[in-house]
């Protein structure tokens, strides 16, 4: 069984940084203690270093020049070699609404990547559509959007091989409401967002077992004095909400008052990242869309409405320390343990304890990523 001790490292764990060695043994972290047991194992020095849980980003359509709505099972690789460069070891590819067949097709390629291939980063699927308002759709195809229909979301789970972890969907839709107590049954996750809903119609979603928010405040009704809308309820309500930290979709002070009023526990940054990121200012696409890139800023080349966004995960880190106040402790944990907990995996992943995959980031001393540690293995190493 494969063996490594990072030495001398300070460690993120769930009560703060700890100055010790984590001992890793397999896919999972054995130790994290003082103990400097190296026999048969790989040194790696900590120095002055910090190790802190991988990143972990369920809601991205692709990066570096790959789009999953038209992605290969090695495509969904080469994004996770991407991922792995920016923190992450845990993601969700999201698949935004398009044909049956496609969707289909490619939900059964991020299957092969991840169950045939091997691919370790990805947990699962996200869904994005496409049982969507119209309304409030966004960068999303209006052709393609359609009525809650349970039988059309079991035939894509069927494409999946059971890997869809989460869908959006719009609550006020006619049958949503049933359709989100069978998902939620069936353990699946269901998030709402591009709505129009009213308030007593999210609310009424969340009682009926949605669990969180899609993009909060993008494509969605705000609140008003006297409509107080979904956002209210999303606001309101205990459930998890995502926000995407990238400067374009929400001002800086919103991202303080959104983990104000949700507290720190209750949201996910999230990159909503399409195939531009990493990649300079451009013409690409999302989906059957076409999208311009203009200064980091992504919108369809039809409408200006802003398309997903160029974010990765390592910036949005970058980004959270320069909108927000809160302490290093705070942000890692933030891009972490709020995910695992929402999908239900925080008993193996989301932070740094013994019995839990050795799912990492080591940070160098001025805050950049050296290494990523995947389940035990090196996905990435700073040459």
């Amino acid at each position: 069984m494969n063996k490594i001790i990072i030495k001398d490292v300070s460690i993120l764990t769930p009560q703060g940084f700890k100055k010790a060695n984590m001992i890793i043994e397999g896919e999972k972290i054995k130790e994290i203690s003082a103990t400097d047991d190296c026999r048969d194992a790989e040194v790696i020095s900590g120095g002055n270093r910090r190790l802190v849980p991988g990143f972990i980003d369920i809601h991205t359509h692709g990066a570096n020049q790959i789009d999953f709505n038209h992605a290969s099972p090695e495509d969904v690789l080469k994004v996770a070699e991407f991922n792995a460069s920016q923190g992450v070891t845990t993601f969700l590819p999201a698949i935004l609404s398009d044909s049956v067949e496609t969707t289909c097709e490619k939900l059964a390629a991020v299957a092969k990547a991840k169950l045939d291939l091997g691919c370790d980063s990805v947990e699962g699927i996200h869904l994005e559509g496409p049982f969507l308002s119209v309304t409030y759709k966004g960068a999303m195809p209006e052709q393609f959007l359609q009525k809650p229909d349970y039988e059309l979301f079991c035939k894509f789970q069927e494409a999946a091989r059971g890997l869809i972890k989460v869908i959006t969907l719009s609550p006020e839709l006619e049958g949503a409401s049933e359709l989100i107590k069978k998902l939620t049954a069936d353990g699946v996750r269901v998030s709402i967002g591009h709505s129009a809903a009213s308030y007593e119609e999210a609310m009424n979603a969340i009682a009926c077992g949605a669990a969180s928010a899609t993009h909060t405040m993008n494509a969605m009704k705000l609140l008003h004095m006297h409509d107080p809308a979904i956002l209210t309820a999303v606001l309101e309500s205990d459930i998890y909400a995502e926000m995407i930290c990238d400067g374009f979709h929400l001002h800086p002070p919103i991202v303080r008052l959104l983990l104000k009023v949700k507290g720190k526990d209750k949201m996910i940054p999230i990159t909503d990242s399409i195939m531009a990121a990493g990649c300079p200012d451009g013409e690409y696409m999302l989906g059957v869309n076409e999208v311009v890139v203009k200064d980091g800023d992504a919108k369809l080349k039809s409408n200006g409405v802003r398309a997903g966004s160029t974010l990765t995960m390592k910036k949005a880190v970058s980004n959270l320390k320069k909108f927000t106040s809160l302490t290093d402790e705070e942000i890692y944990t933030l891009v972490s343990a709020n995910a695992a907990k929402l999908l239900g995996i925080y008993d193996r992943t989301g932070s740094l304890e013994v019995g839990k995959d050795a799912s990492c980031v080591l940070l160098s001393e001025d805050e950049d990523i050296d290494m990523v540690f995947c389940k035990g293995k090196v996905t990435y190493k700073k040459v």
